[in-house]
């Protein structure tokens, strides 16, 4: 996966994405919540944000995908290496964030490529 189709999947995700450059980085946001970050820790890397049981799907999915190291291992913080990660899910664990920062928002709902996401 390209780093630019990783931004189009995120940018796709609901009107409400915001995106922040951050140093090196990119940040897909909501509100003030990012749901995922592109190019840390490094360039050809990402981050999103998981809840623990949509991480160990992923990880049990795909090599690419790793828990962060150290004290935030056990919050959903997951690593992406993308040149080894399939689209398709990359695409599952950006709507998975995607959905678990919305309902921490305490929006409700989301609408993911023209489904109905319930967020709660």
């Amino acid at each position: 996966m390209t780093p630019e189709a990783f931004t189009d999947l995120a940018g796709r995700l609901g009107p409400g994405v915001q995106v922040r450059h951050v140093l090196d980085a990119v940040q897909f946001r909501i509100g003030d919540k990012a749901f995922a970050t592109l190019g840390w820790p490094a360039a050809g890397w990402a981050v999103v944000k998981l809840s623990r049981k949509d991480q160990a799907k992923a990880i049990a999915q795909s090599d690419a995908v790793t828990v962060e190291p150290g004290r935030r291992r056990t919050t959903g913080v997951t690593l992406v290496r993308l040149q080894g990660v399939d689209e398709g899910l990359m695409a599952e664990m950006l709507a998975a964030a995607f959905g678990e920062v919305y309902r921490q928002a305490g929006r409700g709902r989301a609408v993911v490529e023209g489904r109905q996401v319930l967020a709660g």
